[in-house]
């Protein structure tokens, strides 16, 4: 590109540290109709003149604190590249159209299908395999790239989409590298192009490169004095490990990888639980709690008000239930998951308030661990008193000197142009470890994309499921993800071993549903 069919936006300092950099992620949603690839590409097109950086490239950058630069198309440079893009061979197509018209959905993912035939409709809880990994390659990401390597060294944008349209439903998938932001900055993403494709123009980001979260970078007012010690200021359960730390850890690991759980053993997999089953759970965590509540007070212990856990501590609780129930009772265990800034945001911050950008184009994603627990002990917990655990872990984890502090060691030994080469974690090297994040709260299922009906029907397009994927270095073993509520139920997404899997204490007792040969 020449130099002025573009201008130059940094990367934020969180977006841009090793565990963002290393990570390209596909969401995939379900739509429950056949869509027009001619609407949904025209729609795209016209979003973009107005968000242009949704199509930026990035490059390395030496002015940038964080090493990184979008450079986002001016008009004249996104008229040239629309231009290249018609020419371009499909893989290298941004926006790549795929016709799977001669099968269904249910060929493609088992754990979907459209209405009247809705997993929620039909059956209880289930497991359901992924796509053949050829075949979801080919129709989530055949157009997507496959590192950041790769996207500093080519014409690739920061965002790709493919649509698949099968005969009863139309698969879309965004495929970014993850130091485009977090998950809001995707349904930003797509919310922009839904309001386009019903006829009315988005604003454009403004504030575009402030980088909220500056101030806990190198050289920074909030970062603290002890940031770069040999002791810095650690969130519970985080511990910067020494080298017999690291000779156990990588001890364990190795075990773990050939030994205990082989990486051919690992797959990912979906679950689905019906609404009413979850609401069951929520009954069941509520008289628990109150038994909780009962024994504190015998116990002595101030109780304020009545004990409370939300939806998502339930979910995680169930979670942790079924992935723990191959382990021994005496085997240590130290669970995390994610909070985010913009609810919970640190020292030196206000939620919702000028601190933070307008535009949803930044990640504010981060890692709590959770209090360590042996496994038979979380195995006796019951539901409620389990979910209480998890929400008052995250509760501490994410208060707002424990998100300074994470930040600040995050921004100063993590950074993707120069880490520092400390290795930090949030457990001892000996725990097992088990990691969740929550989307239901993003709510993709509340996307309408019905203007783009190919039958032109007005009757909304709805969202039957989510799938998603991730592409990073090593191995993706115990990593849980909330999904959404759609279809009847939620969706949960894991990666675990067969083991795991099969074992019928844990998801070994409900219905698998196995997905068809491949038809590519």
């Amino acid at each position: 590109m020449d130099a002025d069919d573009y201008t130059v936006i940094p990367v934020h300092l969180l977006d841009a540290t090793v565990g963002n950099a290393d990570i390209v992620a596909r969401v995939s949603i379900f739509f429950d109709a056949p869509l027009s690839f001619e609407k949904l590409q025209e729609s795209w097109h016209q979003t973009l003149q107005a968000r242009p950086i949704m199509q930026a490239r990035v490059r390395r950058s030496t002015s940038a604190p964080s090493g990184l630069g979008y450079h986002v198309l001016t008009p004249e440079g996104m008229v040239k590249h629309l231009d290249r893009q018609a020419r371009a061979p499909n893989h290298l197509k941004d926006f790549f159209c795929l016709d799977q018209s001669h099968r269904s959905i249910t060929d493609y993912y088992p754990g979907v299908g459209v209405s009247p035939n809705a997993p929620g409709q039909s059956r209880g809880v289930f497991v359901a395999d992924g796509a053949d990994p050829l075949d979801q390659q080919h129709c989530t990401a055949f157009n997507g790239i496959k590192d950041l390597n790769e996207l500093i060294s080519s014409d690739r944008p920061i965002a790709t989409i493919q649509v698949t349209r099968f005969n009863d439903a139309t698969l879309i998938t965004v495929s970014v590298s993850h130091i485009i932001g977090d998950l809001f900055t995707i349904k930003a993403l797509l919310k922009a192009w839904e309001r386009t494709l019903h006829g009315e123009a988005p604003a454009p980001f403004e504030h575009l490169g402030r980088d909220p979260f500056r101030d806990y970078g190198p050289g920074g007012r909030l970062a603290g004095k002890d940031v770069m010690s040999n002791s810095p200021p650690l969130p519970p359960g985080w511990r910067v490990y020494g080298l017999v730390d690291k000779a156990r850890f990588l001890s364990r690991f190795l075990w773990d990888c050939h030994i205990s759980r082989p990486e051919k053993s690992i797959s990912q997999k979906y679950i689905f639980i019906p609404e009413t089953e979850v609401k069951d759970l929520e009954q069941q965590a509520r008289r628990d709690l109150v038994e909780v509540e009962q024994r504190r007070k015998q116990q002595g212990v101030e109780v304020q008000g009545p004990l409370v856990v939300s939806r998502s501590n339930i979910l995680y609780a169930w979670i942790l239930k079924h992935n723990h129930a191959h382990l021994d009772s005496q085997q240590w265990s130290s669970p995390v998951t994610i909070s985010n800034a913009r609810a919970k945001p640190p020292t030196g911050m206000k939620a919702r308030s000028d601190d933070f950008p307008s535009n949803d184009w930044y990640g504010a994603s981060m890692v709590v661990a959770l209090p360590s627990v042996k496994v038979g002990e979380l195995m006796s917990m019951s539901i409620g008193e389990l979910s209480l655990h998890i929400r008052e872990g995250t509760q501490e984890g994410s208060s707002p000197e424990n998100a300074r502090r994470w930040l600040a060691f995050n921004l100063h030994h993590n950074l993707w142009k120069k880490p520092s080469g400390k290795f930090v974690f949030w457990s001892p090297p000996n725990h097992h470890w088990s990691g969740l994040s929550d989307w239901r709260l993003i709510r993709l299922q509340d996307l309408d994309l019905t203007p783009a009906r190919l039958d032109q029907s007005r009757e909304r397009v709805a969202i039957c499921a989510f799938n998603s994927h991730m592409l990073l270095p090593g191995t993706q073993r115990d990593r849980w993800v909330c999904l959404g509520d759609t279809g009847g139920g939620t969706w949960l997404l894991g990666i675990a071993s067969d083991l795991e899997w099969q074992n019928p204490r844990g998801f070994g007792k409900y219905p698998r549903l196995q997905r068809r040969a491949s038809k590519l």
